[in-house]
C-alpha cells in the first residue's frame, strides 16, 4: 500500500465519529460475523484474537495492532483462550470539496475510508493515549465535547499513517525503548509505575528494563528523572513560578523531595540554579518563592521516597485537567508527507537494497578536494552523506563499525562498557548524548537508533552537526556487517568479513558435531532473586547454539518459546518447574548482580536433581559478555562455547 497516496487523500478529508465502543471479550465469548455500519479502526488492547474482516485471510492480532475496514466489510471475532480487550472506533469520512481530475481518479482508486489494512505500530503509546481519551470522552454522561473528539481522533490518523509512512511496509514489532522513551516525554507530569507500564506493553518489568538499558544504557527510571530535571531547569529559567508549582509540573508534589533529587542530580539547589541562570542573564531577574501560602508542611514521609523508587514515588497525584488540542491535520499531515522516509530495515542479508540509489554529488573535503556524497534512506528520511565517511559518531554500533576496521569518535556510555571491544581513546558522549562534545567532535557522520534521538534533543539538533541517519539493530552480525558496509563505502571489506565468518561458524560446528551426540538437548537459563530465567535463539547465546551450531534445543524450549512466536528473548519461569525446561547441557549466564542467586539455587534439590548437573554437564558462561550482539562480540562468543563443548566432551 502507498501510504503517501493515504496521506494525500486523507489531507482532504472531513470526518464524523459515530460511535466509540471498547468490549471485553472473555475466552469462551466470540463476536458473530456482522457488517460494519460504517468505516472502522480496530486497536487491540489486550489478547491475541483471530479477526476476519472482509473475506480477506484471517489476521492474527496482538496487542496494540490496528485494523482498518470499510463500511459494509463483515467483522468476525474470535478471541484467543485468554480473551481481548479492543476498542472500535467507527467514522464516516468524504471529500467535502470537489477534488481534482487527478486527486478524483486516485480517490476512486485508494478507497481510503473503505481499504481494509493492519498495522503493528512502532510507537503504540501515542496511538493508546488517543484512543483511551477519545473513549472516556465518549462515555461522558452530559455527552461528548465533538471538537475535542475530532482532534483525537485526526491525532489518532495521524500518527497511524505517519508510522505507516516511516515505515513503509515492514511491520517489524515496537521499538520498546523508543516507545518508553516518547511515553516518558509525554507523561512526565504524571505518576508513573514501571509495573503499569510494562502492563502497557504487555511484557514483563525486567525484561522492559533490559531492553531499555541495552540500547539506552540507563535505566527507565533514571531516564525518567533526567526527563523531569530537564523540564524543571527550563521552567526555572523561563518562568516565575514558585518550586512548588515547579514541581507539581514535572511529577513531585513534595518539593523538598524534589529539590534534593534537583541537587543531587545538578549539583545545585533549584534557589542556587535559578540564581545562577539570573547572573547570566540579568534580564530573567525578578524575586521568587518557594512555595505558595498553601503548601502544606513537610512530613518524615520523604523518606519512603528512596524506598520505593523514583517511579513509584512522589507524584503529583491529583486529576489533571483535560487539554483539547485541535489538530491541523492539513498541516500536520503535509508535513509528515514531507519528512516521513522509508524504513532501511528488510529481512534479507542485503540491507542495502531497501536504500534508495546513491546519487553522488560534489562536496569540499577538508583538504580542498571534492568528496564524493550519496543519498541514504533511513528512519528520519533521506540525508546526503559521505561515500566514504572518515570521522564517525555512533551512539549503538560501535562493535559493527570496529569489526570494519573503522574506530569511531565516540559512543555512548553504555556501548563503550563492551567487554570486548578496545576503546581506548574514544569520547564518552553519555546518556542522553552529549551535544556539545559531538560538535567538538566535528564528525563527517552521526549514525543513530531510535532510542537516543529524542532525549538528546531531536533528530534536528544532531543534523546541525553532521549528517545523521537513524537506523534500527539487527541484532544479526551478518546483516548488521551488510548494512555497515553500505553506509561506510566498505562493501567488498563486508563481503569479506561475512565470508570469514561463515568459515568460523562452520568449523565451530564441525568441531561441536564430533564430541556432540545429534539427540543431545540445550537449554541457556540465568537465575535472578525474582525468578529464573529461560532464553530463547535469539542472544545470550541462543543464536549460537542453536542457530549457527545447529544444536538442538530440549523439547519444552523449542514448543513454548522458539515456536511460541513471542518477542521476548527469554521467559520468565518459576522455579519449581526449571527440570521441565532443562535439557542434557545446561548453559547458566552469571554476573555480579546474579551471582547470589544462583548460588541460592544450587543449594536447593531441584538443582542437583537435573541430569545435567549429574552427568557435569552444566556450563557457565559470562552474563555480560553474551549480552552483546555486536560482529566482535558474537565472534567471541562462538569461540568460548565452542572450546566449552570441545573441551568438556574430552
Amino acid at each position: 500500500m502507498n501510504w503517501n497516496e493515504q496521506i494525500l487523500l486523507w489531507n482532504q478529508a472531513a470526518v464524523r465519529v459515530m460511535d466509540i465502543r471498547h468490549r471485553v471479550l472473555t475466552g469462551g465469548e466470540k463476536v458473530d460475523a456482522y457488517v460494519l455500519p460504517a468505516s472502522v479502526f480496530l486497536f487491540a488492547s489486550r489478547g491475541k484474537p483471530c479477526v476476519n474482516l472482509a473475506g480477506e485471510p484471517p489476521h492474527m492480532m496482538c496487542c496494540y495492532h490496528v485494523l482498518h475496514g470499510g463500511k459494509g466489510s463483515q467483522l468476525e471475532i474470535v478471541p484467543a483462550a485468554e480473551g481481548f480487550s479492543y476498542y472500535l472506533i467507527y467514522y464516516k469520512g468524504l471529500f467535502p470539496f470537489p477534488l481534482g481530475h487527478t486527486l478524483q481518479q486516485l480517490a476512486e482508486d485508494v478507497q481510503p475510508f473503505q481499504t481494509t489494512y493492519h498495522m503493528v505500530p512502532k510507537e503504540p503509546f501515542s496511538l493508546y493515549d488517543s484512543i483511551r481519551r477519545m473513549d472516556g470522552l465518549w462515555r461522558q454522561g452530559k455527552g461528548p465535547d465533538p471538537l475535542e473528539v475530532k482532534s483525537l481522533f485526526y491525532k489518532f490518523v495521524h500518527e497511524v499513517l505517519r508510522q505507516q509512512s516511516a515505515s513503509g511496509e515492514d511491520n517489524n514489532s515496537p521499538d520498546l525503548a523508543a516507545s518508553i522513551i516518547n511515553y516518558f516525554h509525554e507523561h512526565y507530569a504524571e505518576p508513573i509505575a514501571l509495573e503499569d507500564l510494562a502492563k502497557l506493553l504487555n511484557c514483563s518489568v525486567s525484561y522492559m528494563s533490559r531492553v531499555f538499558k541495552l540500547q539506552v544504557g540507563t535505566s527507565p527510571n533514571d531516564y525518567l528523572i533526567q526527563v523531569r530535571m530537564a523540564q524543571a531547569k527550563d521552567r526555572l529559567v523561563s518562568s516565575e513560578w514558585s518550586l512548588q508549582k515547579i514541581a507539581l509540573s514535572v511529577g513531585y508534589s513534595d518539593v523538598y523531595y524534589f529539590s534534593r533529587l534537583f541537587k543531587k542530580q545538578t549539583g545545585l539547589s533549584p534557589v542556587q540554579f535559578r540564581k545562577k541562570a539570573v547572573q547570566h542573564n540579568p534580564s530573567k531577574s525578578s524575586t521568587f518563592s518557594i512555595v505558595q501560602d498553601s503548601f502544606s508542611p513537610y512530613t518524615e514521609n520523604e523518606n519512603h521516597y528512596y524506598e520505593k523508587g523514583e517511579i513509584e514515588a512522589a507524584m503529583y497525584r491529583g486529576e489533571k485537567t483535560p487539554v483539547a488540542v485541535v489538530m491541523l491535520l492539513c498541516l500536520t499531515l503535509l508535513l509528515s508527507a514531507c519528512q516521513a522516509g522509508g524504513n532501511q530495515v528488510n529481512p534479507t542479508n542485503n540491507p542495502s537494497s531497501s536504500q534508495s540509489p546513491a546519487t553522488q554529488t560534489g562536496a569540499d573535503s577538508p583538504d580542498g578536494n571534492k568528496a564524493e556524497t550519496r543519498t541514504f534512506k533511513h528512519l528520519h528520511g533521506e540525508t546526503v552523506i559521505p561515500k566514504q565517511p572518515k570521522r564517525i559518531v555512533t551512539a549503538f554500533h560501535l562493535g559493527q563499525l570496529m569489526a570494519l576496521g573503522v574506530k569511531p569518535l565516540g559512543s555512548s556510555t553504555y556501548i563503550l562498557q563492551n567487554p570486548v571491544l578496545d576503546t581506548k581513546g574514544m569520547e564518552d558522549l553519555g546518556v542522553p548524548l552529549n551535544l556539545e562534545k559531538i560538535t567538538q567532535l566535528e564528525p563527517d557522520l552521526i549514525i543513530l537508533i531510535d532510542a537516543y534521538v529524542e532525549m538528546s534533543g531531536g533528530y534536528e539538533a544532531f543534523s546541525k552537526i553532521a549528517p545523521t541517519i537513524v537506523i534500527e539493530p539487527y541484532y544479526d552480525p551478518v546483516k548488521d556487517i551488510a548494512l555497515m558496509g553500505d553506509i561506510l563505502g566498505k562493501e567488498e571489506e563486508a563481503a569479506a568479513w561475512t565470508e570469514a565468518f561463515k568459515k568460523k561458524v562452520a568449523e565451530a560446528k564441525r568441531q561441536v558435531n564430533e564430541v556432540i551426540a545429534p539427540d543431545e538437548t540445550f537449554t541457556i537459563m540465568s537465575f535472578f532473586e525474582k525468578s529464573p530465567r529461560v532464553y530463547r535463539d535469539e542472544n545470550m547465546g541462543g543464536n549460537i547454539l542453536y542457530k549457527y551450531l545447529g544444536l538442538k534445543p530440549q523439547q519444552k524450549v523449542l514448543s513454548d518459546l522458539i515456536n511460541s512466536g513471542q518477542k521476548p528473548p527469554y521467559s520468565e519461569v518459576s522455579a519449581e518447574v526449571v527440570p521441565e525446561f532443562a535439557g542434557d547441557n545446561l548453559f547458566v549466564a552469571v554476573n555480579e548482580g546474579n551471582k547470589a542467586a544462583f548460588e541460592s539455587f544450587k543449594s536447593t534439590g531441584l538443582w542437583s536433581n537435573l541430569a545435567a548437573v549429574k552427568n557435569n554437564k552444566v556450563h557457565t558462561i559470562d552474563y555480560d559478555l553474551f549480552l552483546q550482539s555486536d560482529p566482535i562480540a558474537v565472534t567471541k562468543q562462538i569461540e568460548i562455547l565452542t572450546n566449552m563443548l570441545t573441551e568438556k566432551s574430552k
